[in-house]
């Protein structure tokens, strides 16, 4: 097996189920962001960013998530692909 279908294939093996642990890693984690912002930025973070990332987070469930991802592999190795080649 080449070692890009390899890839793609373990890709696509842990995104089966990255919907869970993507909104389990993303939930209740505003606050979190702000401090990032304002560490990044070495400045005191406003609320707007932050509210806007949860209120981005509740939008998205983990279900919406699983069907962004799913079947991308192609993709996801096409892209990859393209970026070693530069």
């Amino acid at each position: 097996m080449a070692k890009i279908d390899l890839a793609k294939r373990k890709w696509a093996e842990k995104m089966a189920n990255a919907g869970t642990r993507w909104k389990a890693g993303v939930t209740d984690k505003r606050d979190a962001y702000k401090r990032g912002l304002e560490l990044f930025a070495g400045v005191t973070a406003g609320n707007t960013l932050a509210d806007n990332y949860k209120r981005g987070v509740d939008l998205v469930t983990a279900e919406d998530f699983q069907s962004a991802v799913r079947g991308k592999e192609e993709k996801w190795a096409s892209r990859l692909v393209e970026a070693i080649k530069r």
